[in-house]
């Protein structure tokens, strides 16, 4: 199946809210204009538009547990009892134009599963010690390589709006490091996108030179800088935190 392409993306401009909103819907949980993943699943909650106020209150009393992240659209004030812990700014990558994965080098790649959670637990405290929770690998497929038995490393997907998804989960140990597992997995991901016909992207912190350096020499060019603001309950005030 040929890859989709488009020369507009403007719902990865909001990808948490177009995430639940759309193929993920089955996992969202939401009260009022609050959308969130169950909480070991991921750390996200999303607004369509930053004029909502999200009822973080009573998402808690829904189950969700903080901090909270919001990615993209950040709301403009948080209800009493919250405040912004960080705020940062994180790269939005796609495929260039053109840019095609590497031939298959997938000898020693496996797809994961349930029997390998703990080990991919394990390995993901390692470098995504917030992002990565008990039920993430819910959220689409993860390969991995091992050494003696060890998973060495991994990359998977997690956001799934319509046509696009998600690289993430990208991580190698650090004893591995630099015997390029995280650039064969990934564009084994690449590849597997590109027979289903769905675009690929994927999100690096902005500080993170070295991971930006890689994607950019497999081909990936930037699409949005993207705001990000975790949050997180106190005993205070409303905070205002947009522009």
């Amino acid at each position: 199946m040929p890859q989709i392409r488009r020369t507009n993306y403007a719902e990865l401009d909001n990808p948490i809210w177009h995430a639940l909103n759309g193929p993920h819907r089955h996992f969202a949980e939401f009260i009022g204009d609050a959308h969130w993943y169950p909480s070991r699943i991921a750390p996200f909650i999303a607004i369509p538009a930053a004029a909502a106020l999200p009822d973080l209150n009573g998402a808690v009393d829904c189950g969700f547990r903080d901090p909270a992240y919001f990615v993209g659209v950040l709301p403009d004030t948080l209800p009493d009892g919250w405040h912004v812990v960080s705020r940062s700014l994180i790269l939005q990558m796609m495929p260039a134009p053109g840019a095609s994965p590497a031939a298959p080098d997938d000898a020693d790649i496996r797809a994961l599963g349930i029997a390998d959670s703990p080990s991919m637990l394990a390995l993901a405290r390692i470098a995504f010690p917030d992002y990565f929770r008990e039920r993430t690998a819910e959220l689409g497929l993860y390969l991995g390589i091992f050494a003696d038995a060890a998973l060495i490393a991994m990359a998977g997907e997690r956001l799934a709006l319509d046509g696009l998804q998600e690289i993430s989960g990208v991580c190698t140990h650090p004893d591995f490091v630099g015997r390029g597992c995280a650039r064969r997995l990934t564009h084994a991901l690449l590849r597997r996108h590109r027979e289903r016909g769905v675009m690929s992207f994927l999100h690096v912190s902005e500080g993170n030179a070295a991971a930006r350096r890689l994607y950019e020499s497999m081909g990936f060019v930037m699409r949005a800088s993207l705001p990000m603001a975790k949050v997180e309950r106190i005993n205070g005030v409303a905070e205002r935190i947009g522009p």
